[in-house]
């Protein structure tokens, strides 16, 4: 299989919804090393890395552990790298949605913010639904489709749902 020139203007924003998860995971794992040590300096406890680690506790490497999950979909060219890629974008507008119900709305900035970020989520699962990914990359039929979104959904929501209780 080569790349030919067509096969990239045709998965453009594939490539970068791709890319978007591997710089999020990238960024949370130098996030979660710099609170970990800023952590250790503060507390002074060689012993409290593990306690760190622990993801009962407050754990500063949830973020990249969550992110494992869209990860693995990036190489995985069927229909399962889907499903995975789509749970994450459902997961973070569940947590969007939790977060947005303890918003106060008289705080316009927060809101436009949300409803933002809202909206951007919703636009790449719209892309990861068009025609030209969901079925020529992924060989998703357009019957299956509704199929495969409501299995990624409830991933995501499940996902939303551990975290917020651990």
């Amino acid at each position: 299989m080569t790349l030919t020139t067509e096969k990239i203007k045709n998965n453009y924003p594939l490539v970068l919804i791709k890319l978007l998860i591997v710089s999020l995971f990238v960024i949370s794992l130098i996030s979660g090393f710099i609170k970990t040590s800023s952590y250790l300096n503060l507390t002074g406890d060689e012993n409290g890395f593990l306690k760190v680690l622990n993801t009962n506790e407050n754990s500063f490497f949830r973020p990249a552990i969550i992110l494992l999950i869209p990860l693995g979909g990036i190489f995985i060219n069927k229909r399962i790298g889907w499903i995975l890629i789509q749970s994450y974008f459902y997961f973070l507008i569940t947590r969007l949605a939790f977060k947005a119900s303890y918003l106060d709305l008289t705080d316009l900035m927060l809101t436009v913010i949300n409803a933002v970020g809202f909206l951007l989520l919703l636009l790449i699962i719209v892309i990861m639904n068009k025609r030209k990914i969901s079925h020529s990359i992924y060989k998703i039929s357009k019957k299956g489709l509704i199929n495969m979104n409501i299995i990624a959904s409830v991933i995501g929501m499940s996902i939303t749902i551990i975290s917020v209780k651990i």
